[in-house]
């Protein structure tokens, strides 16, 4: 996966991710963002896998308070 965000610094960010979870998993965050009540930025999220393999099935964006 890659994962493009601002961080919190304000700082453009590239990451990549091999991904392997296996069936009931629990995943680790990809990023996590410490934002203000009205502060928007966009996060982008893409899956880069082979053709052979399984597509993933679940993406979860949550908040926390």
């Amino acid at each position: 996966m890659r994962v493009r965000y601002i961080d919190d610094n304000g700082v453009e960010k590239t990451r990549y991710v091999h991904l392997v979870q296996r069936r009931g998993q629990r995943g680790e965050p990809l990023v996590t963002l410490k934002m203000l009540a009205s502060e928007k930025r966009q996060v982008q999220i893409d899956f880069l896998y082979p053709p052979d393999s399984t597509p993933p099935q679940v993406l979860t964006v949550r908040t926390k308070r």
